[in-house]
This record gives C-alpha cells, sequence and structure tokens, in this order.
C-alpha cells in the first residue's frame, strides 16, 4: 500500500477544488441610487431649514425718530375772510390840469397849454384828442350883462366859449373869452386836476380843508367855496387869471362843480 492509500479521499481535481464564484447582487445597483437620493434629500432639508430659520427671524427695527424737547406745534385756525379790495382804476391816458391862467392838455401825442384869451379852435382839437371824441355843441344866449357862448361838452368837462357875432366887438374885449366847468362823468381814461387839489365828490368839509378863501351860500341851497384870492382883475389890469368856485349839490352836500371863470365880486 502506498502512502497515498491512507487518505481518506482521493485528492480532488484543482479545478474542481475552486470556491464558486460569487454572484453580483442584482440590488446593489438600486441601493446605490437611492442612497445617493436620500443624500440629496437631506441636503435639500437642510438648505430649506437654514432658509426657514432666516426667514422667521426678526429683522432688527429702525431706530425710533428722536423726540423732539418741542411741542408740536398747534394746527393753526382758518384765517378770517378778508374782503376782497377794490381793483384800482387803470391809469390815465390823458391829463388835464387846470389853473388860474388857463389849461395844459397831455396825450400821448404831446403837451398843449391854452390860456383863457387864446383861440378856442386848438383847445378843441386838444380835447378830443383827450377824450378821444369830438364834442356835443350847446350854446347860451347873452343878456345885458352876460356875454353868448358856444359850449363845447364832452363827458364831465365843458368849454365855454365866447360868441361875439356881428358886433364888432374883440375878444381882449371879453373878460372871460373861454372858461370852463368839470362835473361828474369823467371817463377813466381822463384824469382833470387843479392847483388847489380839490376833487367833483369830494364832502364840502374836504373842500373847506383846502383853504377857500370866500363861502357863500347860493339862493337854491348850494353852497359855493371861492379859491385863488386876488384874481379876477381883468378890468383893473387887464390880467385873465381865473378863480376857482367850487359848488356842492343840495343832497349829499359833496362837490358837485369846479369852474374856472372871471366873476365879480358877489356874483
Amino acid at each position: 500500500m502506498s502512502n497515498d492509500d491512507w487518505l481518506p479521499f482521493a485528492p480532488l481535481d484543482p479545478q474542481e477544488h475552486r470556491e464558486p464564484e460569487r454572484r453580483e447582487n442584482p440590488n446593489r445597483v438600486p441601493m446605490i441610487l437611492g442612497a445617493v437620493a436620500g443624500v440629496l434629500l437631506v441636503a435639500v432639508i437642510v438648505v430649506v431649514s437654514v432658509y426657514l430659520v432666516r426667514a422667521t427671524e426678526p429683522t432688527t427695527a429702525a431706530p425710533a425718530p428722536a423726540q423732539s424737547s418741542q411741542s408740536a406745534p398747534s394746527t393753526p385756525q382758518d384765517p378770517q375772510p378778508s374782503e376782497t379790495p377794490a381793483p384800482e382804476p387803470p391809469a390815465a391816458a390823458s391829463t388835464i390840469a387846470l389853473n388860474g391862467s388857463g389849461f395844459t392838455v397831455k396825450t400821448a401825442d404831446g403837451t398843449f397849454t391854452h390860456t383863457w384869451a387864446d383861440d378856442s379852435g386848438p383847445a378843441i382839437a386838444a380835447l378830443t384828442k383827450a377824450f378821444g371824441t369830438a364834442p356835443k355843441e350847446d350854446f347860451v344866449n347873452g343878456d345885458a350883462e352876460n356875454w353868448a357862448y358856444d359850449i363845447y361838452v364832452w363827458p364831465g368837462f365843458r368849454l365855454y366859449d365866447v360868441f361875439l357875432g356881428d358886433g364888432g366887438r374883440s375878444r381882449s374885449e371879453v373878460p372871460a373869452p373861454t372858461w370852463v366847468t368839470v362835473t361828474s362823468g369823467l371817463p377813466q381814461s381822463v384824469q382833470v386836476t387843479n392847483e388847489f387839489g380839490v376833487a367833483v365828490g369830494d364832502t364840502l368839509d374836504q373842500a373847506r380843508s383846502k383853504g377857500p378863501f370866500d363861502e357863500f351860500a347860493l339862493t337854491n341851497g348850494h353852497v359855493r367855496l371861492t379859491f385863488g384870492e386876488g384874481r379876477g382883475t381883468f378890468y383893473s389890469n387887464g390880467k385873465r387869471e381865473f378863480s376857482a368856485f367850487v359848488e356842492s349839490d343840495d343832497a349829499t352836500q359833496k362837490v358837485a362843480s369846479i369852474t374856472y371863470t372871471f366873476r365879480a365880486r358877489g356874483q
């Protein structure tokens, strides 16, 4: 008996003695994918959690404005309605300045001066420019004591021009060859002034404050104030310098007319 006879088994073929090959687990790939998905899910949960934590954190409040030591001003009361101021009249386009020797007319075309003994033609033309319209014409007859006159009438203004007729008399013989009267009704475009500062519409007391040298009660109830003492001396020296005669109305005792003319004392 050989030595190999004692072995209980005969030696195996080397190929027969190899360990059987392990078969791959068919579920291994899904397991890997599941693990990766789990990791991603965890990461998403972490990110969302961090976002939610930050979103729910209270923001820092802005500092409150410093309180002023001064008390808040009280609500102003509504202003009381004031009276609407009356609109000022537009500036006059023309002026007529009266004085003892005559009058001066100022318009956009220039300046014209008329004295009482001058011919009335140029004065009528200048006044027509000042008023912007031709005058209406009137006439007053004369008598034993008064001369006849042609009257040229504009709103609020009258120019009297002596009518000599065919008697052969000259203007140099007439105490008042021309004279004027101012009344109410002047247009706003024309301003008439005088050397004494009296105006139609003034009260008698306002007129008296301007210093008349004479006051006379007329038979019709009107009052006449005379300004310009020492004038009206035509018969003594031929000088024509007229006084201003201011007359009131009988209702409101206000100045109704201002007349520059010659009057003998007491007329």
